[in-house]
């Protein structure tokens, strides 16, 4: 188990705040923000925003920050290299550090601060006292160095990243025990801070040596026992600047500070003064908190409940027109509502409503069944009550709405004639905003964020009797704890993740984007597109034929007949028969996966029909002969998921068909876009961003050779090629300008020597002189490049243009594949992210016809595909292309490619 923070309200546990740490971190990860009159705002809004969340969350009775006093400290004195390569904290964190001082004492929390000594030193000491008393510490930093304290009632809180570090995360970070951690980094040394460590002494060598000699000087008590003669001279030759590293991360724990309890004891904060500062500042979000929390509505939670924190349930079934009467007044007293449905089908298209629960308060929540069907069933209310009671509270936009996925839920009630208003907040868009790279379904939420385990759809749709129970067919004693707890612990995610989606600055990306979205997804799922399947089923007659001929070449390349569909009898054929070299092997054979048949292919021509009949015979199945079974047979269409929480870049997906992975360079690829058709009368439009990603990458950099060939409307890739090969236009062949494009796309994915030289069929040296050539002329890039990785190294996380967040942890791993990992993800995140929220500002702008009865029906990486009226397509191409292109302010130019036809195929 996860070491867990303990109880919130605990009379016997000291927060302690790195405030000075914290302050620098959100500088670093919270993208700029001002005030009203201009005032940089964004580390006080990080910072504000956390210790909104310390106070609501945890209810601390004993509190202190700790804070630098100042950049000299007896470190410096030590070694006047300590910190030296730090520069000086630019003027507008100096202007928020004052801020937030001040903030802090509107919150009433007492300041450790003392001159010659750092934060980290006084939070030191402060534990020690702590312990020596017998409370429970929780220090709440993101800190490494702090790491040395973590031990029993010790624990340090990433608030950022909600992320408890006890003595087991401790130690499986660093891999040594908690009280080696400070001989660990020592030998490792810490460049941000000038700590110079041992040279050549890394992550793992250093849990090796303590592993094997527990300290600092048992590692040099038995130097002449460590076999590498590189690593031992190394330690002897700087045997001095490892004990100094020494002395330089140990925490000063005998600072004068007097634990005084009465002065600790939190008393709570000044709202009036916390209100007058926070319209100063223009945070109106933590202002409406502030006063929800001063004057709490009857039947509403003031404030948030903590995870893990007892909650008294109370579910309730209503089955009669007064109980429902009183449910819809209730929920529209409280001004709020969370929302959930049951159905007989995950696809939208074909989901019948079964019933729908609320939830307005913590711990209370009805289910509203509208049609279980099994024998004994309770007479419910019929749909038209439900409709007329219920109806125009979920219609109204001032009652402020809250669900799971609320993109399926929205859907389900409109097509039963439920229309759904005043979405204000989706658990599952908000954790995958604060952490897109975990899980965010609503049982590993509410178990991770709430300590509440819930109960599974397969254990309340359980089989009896040889027969696996629809929904509609559980009683309603055991539908109504299940479905009402959906709604219930939804409720409460909101109030859990709505301080931290604010702490991380990601609530505009939520309002502003990914909310409106959502239901922009949930029409075009609603809608669906148009497929012809006796296109398809053509296409897979000539597929099955074209199969034949490559399995009977296949045959006669290898000289006798075998299944081409058996991966034992084709390693068999390739590396006993056929003499081949096998480049890798899995567990129990050697490997004949598409990496290995294309290497082999220029040693024989068996690989290369092996490996075209597999694609062939994959897009068959996953296209050709799956999209027919797709299809709805009441309206004709396909109705595909439209996913936003999936891709880590903000991309998006989808699911039942993939429509992201058709082929639109092959043959088939296109035959297979084509059965996708406009209805008579109307044309597909297709409109897709040219270069997005570059030119995003232009506007970000500021190159100047970037910026220049987009706006002067250059084959960029051409421009790469002049610009790296050093020719003129005159002599550039087509490899070049190939060469040139795999480098400049390379670049936008940190791609490598080693990448590139595998995608052009080069050598690792050759490929290595393409890309030092390209930053020599693009300096803004490689300028543009670092900086991003110095800040993600900072913040551990990177943003887009737009402020969507990706965590980067591994910057500072151990492991050398999960740190180069990272930095692909660093500097490429800000790119594909900012392409992918255009894409999607573009499709917010697009949400209403861009003529009379024009509709989007499809969305695929960087393009949109819509059905238009065909007199009304040359009027619906320039608003199309007038809202794509002007999406957002840009150094270059937006330039979006628009076709059209009766087929996806012909309009792209």
């Amino acid at each position: 188990m996860p070491t867990a923070l303990e109880p919130a309200g605990a009379a016997d546990v000291l927060y302690l705040v790195d405030l000075s740490g914290y302050v620098f971190r959100a500088y670093h990860a919270i993208r700029p923000l001002t005030s009203p009159s201009g005032e940089p705002t964004h580390a006080v809004f990080g910072t504000v925003s956390m210790l909104e969340r310390l106070v609501r969350e945890r209810r601390p009775a004993l509190l202190a920050v700790a804070m630098d006093a100042g950049r000299e400290t007896f470190r410096n004195e030590l070694y006047p290299a300590y910190k030296a390569n730090r520069p000086p904290a630019p003027e507008d964190l100096i202007q928020q550090m004052a801020r937030v001082e001040e903030v802090i004492d509107a919150f009433a929390i007492p300041i450790l601060k003392q001159a010659g000594v750092e934060a980290d030193d006084l939070i030191a000491s402060a534990v020690k006292r702590a312990r020596e008393r017998g409370l429970g510490v929780v220090i709440v930093s993101a800190d490494k160095d702090l790491m040395q304290l973590v031990g029993s009632r010790v624990v340090m809180w990433d608030t950022m990243r909600d992320r408890v570090f006890g003595v087991p995360e401790v130690e499986e970070r660093f891999g040594v025990h908690v009280d080696q951690v400070r001989d660990y980094l020592a030998l490792v040394g810490d460049a941000s801070d000038n700590v110079p460590g041992v040279p050549s002494v890394g992550p793992k060598t250093a849990a090796e040596l303590l592993g094997s000699y527990r300290t600092l000087e048992g590692v040099y008590a038995n130097l002449d026992a460590i076999k590498r003669k590189k690593l031992r001279d190394a330690l002897e030759e700087h045997r001095e600047q490892a004990r100094l590293s020494q002395t330089l991360v140990t925490l000063k724990d005998d600072c004068e500070i007097t634990l005084d309890g009465e002065a600790l004891r939190y008393g709570g904060r000044d709202l009036a003064r916390l209100r007058r500062i926070y319209a100063e500042l223009g945070f109106h979000r933590l202002i409406a908190e502030l006063d929800r929390e001063d004057a709490p509505s009857e039947g509403a939670s003031a404030t948030p409940n903590p995870a893990g924190a007892s909650v008294e349930v109370r579910y309730e079934c209503v089955v009669t027109r007064d109980a429902l009467a009183g449910v819809a007044a209730a929920v529209r007293a409280a001004g709020r509502a969370a929302i959930d449905t049951e159905t007989t089908s995950l696809e939208v298209a074909r989901a019948r409503l079964v019933g729908l629960s609320l939830a307005w308060t913590p711990g209370h929540a009805v289910y509203v069944p509208v049609a279980h069907r099994y024998l004994g069933a309770p007479a419910q209310l019929e749909l038209a009550v439900v409709r007329e009671l219920l109806g125009p509270v979920l219609a109204d936009a001032s009652v402020k709405k809250t669900g799971h996925n609320l993109k399926y839920d929205e859907s389900v009630l409109i097509r039963h004639g439920l229309p759904l208003a005043g979405v204000v907040f989706d658990s599952r868009l908000a954790d995958y905003l604060i952490d897109p790279e975990r899980r965010h379904g609503l049982k590993e939420l509410a178990e991770r964020e709430l300590g509440v385990v819930m109960t599974s759809y397969d254990q309340v749709t359980r089989k009896t009797r040889g027969h696996q129970l629809a929904f509609e067919e559980v009683p309603l004693e055991e539908a109504t704890p299940y479905a009402a707890a959906d709604a219930d612990l939804s409720l409460r995610l909101m109030e859990r993740l709505s301080p931290r989606l604010e702490e991380a600055g990601l609530t505009r990306v939520l309002d502003e984007l990914e909310l409106p979205l959502s239901s922009v997804l949930a029409e075009m799922e609603r809608v669906g597109v148009l497929v012809d399947t006796e296109r398809l089923r053509a296409q897979g007659e000539r597929v099955d034929r074209e199969l034949t001929l490559l399995e009977q070449q296949a045959h006669q390349l290898a000289g006798r007949e075998f299944n081409v569909n058996s991966p034992r009898q084709l390693e068999t054929l390739l590396f006993d028969e056929l003499r081949l070299q096998p480049l890798k092997r899995t567990k129990t054979s050697r490997s004949t996966d598409a990496e290995t048949l294309e290497a082999l292919s220029s040693e024989h021509a068996l690989p290369g029909v092996i490996l075209e009949l597999r694609q062939l015979a994959k897009l068959k199945g996953t296209y050709i002969d799956a999209l027919p079974r797709l299809v709805n047979p009441e309206t004709g269409r396909i109705h595909t998921s439209w996913e936003q929480a999936v891709a880590a870049t903000g991309r998006l997906s989808s699911t039942d068909p993939n429509l992201q992975n058709i082929p639109i360079r092959t043959a088939l690829g296109r035959a297979i876009r084509a059965a996708f058709v406009a209805p008579p009368g109307t044309e597909l439009v297709s409109a897709d961003y040219s270069q997005i990603e570059l030119r995003v990458l232009a506007h970000l950099s500021r190159d100047p050779v970037l910026l220049d060939s987009f706006q002067k409307g250059e084959d960029i890739h051409a421009r790469t090629a002049m610009e790296i090969f050093e020719l003129p236009p005159s002599e550039l062949t087509p490899e070049h300008r190939r060469r040139a494009k795999a480098v400049n796309f390379g670049v936008i994915y940190g791609q490598g020597d080693s990448g590139l030289a595998k995608s052009l069929g080069i050598s690792r040296a050759e490929a290595s002189s393409f890309i030092a050539a390209y930053f020599r002329r693009y300096e803004g890039v490689r300028r543009f490049m670092d900086d991003t990785l110095a800040e993600a190294r900072l913040a551990e996380s990177v943003r887009t243009l737009f402020g969507r967040r990706r965590l980067v942890p591994d910057l500072k791993s151990g492991n050398r594949a999960l740190r180069l990992a990272a930095e692909r993800i660093a500097m490429n995140t800000p790119i594909q992210g900012t392409a992918a929220d255009l894409l999607k500002l573009a499709m917010l702008k697009l949400a209403h016809p861009a003529t009379p009865g024009a509709r989007m029906v499809l969305t695929v990486h960087d393009e949109l595909v819509f059905e238009v009226p065909t007199g009304e397509v040359p009027r619906a191409i320039e608003e199309i292309r007038a809202a794509m292109e002007g999406v957002a302010p840009f150094n270059v130019p937006l330039v979006v490619d628009i076709g059209h036809g009766a087929d996806w195929s012909l309009a792209h």
